[in-house]
Parts: C-alpha cells; structure tokens; sequence
C-alpha cells in the first residue's frame, strides 16, 4: 500500500480500422518517451477499432489509425456475465463486434460494489487496456458503469468518429470546433468542448474544482492526487480523497500509470 498520504486507502466499432490493478506505466525507449506518455491518453473507440487494432511487434503498443493507443473506452450492451473468485467476466456487444471483458476483483466483498446497476441487455461503458491471452483479444478493465442516459451512447460513437478523422486526416479537422488541428500530435485524444460552455458546471464546488484542475493536465500521465490536493485550496486531505473517488465512480476520472494518477475522462 503506498505511504501517500492521499492515498485513502484504496485497495489494490466500427467507424475506422483500426502493486496497481490498472496497470503501471510502459517502459521508456531513449527518443520515444513523448510518444509512450501521450498513450496514457484515455481514446474512445467502438468494439471494431478494438478487433482490428494491431501491432508491430508481439511485446509492442496496440495501434488504432498508426497511433499508440493506451487506455481505451468503449459503449455496449452486456451479452454475457461470469464471475469467479478473483474476476469478473463480461461478453460486450456494441452493435460493431463483441469482446469478452474482465475486471479483477480486489478483495472477497468488491464484487457487488463493481456490478450494481450492470445488467444482461443493458449499456455500459468499459475504461480499460487491450490485453491478449491464449491467442485471444480481451478487455482488461478499470472501470464499467452502467449507461443511465442512451444519449451518451450516441454521443461515444461520435467522440471515437471525431478522433479517428483528427488522426487520419489532420489537415481537414482544421476550423472544425473541438477537432485537432493540424500538426497536432496524434497520440493526444482531447475530449471537444461541449459547446464552449462550462463541462462541469452541473458538479458540486469541491468536484468541479478538481475537474477544472485535472481537466486542464496535458501531460499524459495523468495529474497525482497530491498535486491535486496542493492545487485544491480551502480543502482538507479528505475531501479531496473523497472527491477524486467519486469523481472516478462516476466515470468522470480514472486511474492512469498507477492509482495515485488520475486524469479526466471526458
């Protein structure tokens, strides 16, 4: 368990082809450090993109429209469900192509906190890596929630759309609102902004002002909770801990190069 402080606790489709439970940070190869920390940059993809995501090389990046992908998020309805004593299994549908997700539990009681609200023929959404076992492409997952509002689905399909057109065509996305211009670099999966407004004016305070502050990171590696904390004037080590964990049930933060590093998902 790590002796930080803001630690809390916490235990341990289709458009284009294309100790921590979540996964350290990939080893740094001299003159690629840039290109490996931008793909700790959370990239919306559909079922499709996953199955046709390839690799140079057996140890080597996943790669989605030529670009490094690390940590992915997906939309789909459950198929099938399975658990075992150490994880949850999950067969994953979004209309594009199924993929079999697992989620590894942390403890003997973690399985009902990690499956409230997901039902067989209901959407979620899936944060996780591309893992491959026995020959076999899966989903090794941080983070499934349930879809309470179908917009969003549509909403992810036009997100993993936008960013494989920015990435294999800069130079049209240029004058679009939202899309990288060109030049950008290509392993960056900014989010667009809704509208110009404020994304997270609907959150509490203390919620928002992270967000605000997390939102704003664009280092790739994701921002660590003490900064956060540092950054966060006028709240206690608690708070803030309470927050960031409610900001990442939400689906609103995850886990990027180990659990004290945190960036904003949309």
């Amino acid at each position: 368990m790590s002796e930080n402080p803001y630690y809390a606790g916490r235990e341990g489709g289709g458009f284009m082809q294309g100790g921590s439970p979540y996964g350290g940070g990939s080893q740094q190869s001299p003159g690629g450090e840039g290109r490996k920390r931008n793909n700790q940059s959370l990239r919306p993809v559909t079922v499709q993109q996953i199955l046709n995501a390839s690799q140079s090389a057996q140890e080597a990046d996943f790669q989605i429209d030529g670009a490094d992908i690390g940590p992915i998020q997906f939309v789909g309805t459950v198929h099938n469900m399975s658990s075992t004593a150490t994880n949850l299994s999950y067969e994953i549908g979004d209309g594009y192509g199924y993929i079999d997700v697992r989620q590894w539990l942390d403890s003997s009681d973690d399985e009902s906190g990690k499956t409230e609200g997901i039902e067989q023929d209901k959407f979620v959404s899936v944060i996780g890596t591309i893992k491959v076992f026995g020959g076999k492409r899966h989903i090794s997952a941080q983070m499934i929630r349930p879809i309470e509002d179908h917009n969003e689905v549509y909403n992810h399909f036009l997100k993993a759309l936008q960013v494989s057109l920015s990435i294999r065509n800069p130079g049209a996305a240029q004058g679009r609102g939202g899309a990288a211009p060109a030049g950008a670099d290509a392993n960056s999966y900014a989010a667009p902004a809704a509208g110009g407004g404020d994304s997270y004016g609907h959150l509490p305070p203390q919620q928002k002002q992270i967000m605000d502050i997390v939102a704003a990171d664009s280092s790739g590696e994701g921002m660590h909770v003490t900064h956060i904390g540092r950054m966060c004037g006028g709240m206690t080590r608690e708070e803030v801990m309470e927050a960031i964990e409610h900001l990442m049930g939400e689906g609103l933060l995850y886990s990027t190069i180990d659990d004290l590093h945190v960036a904003a998902a949309t």
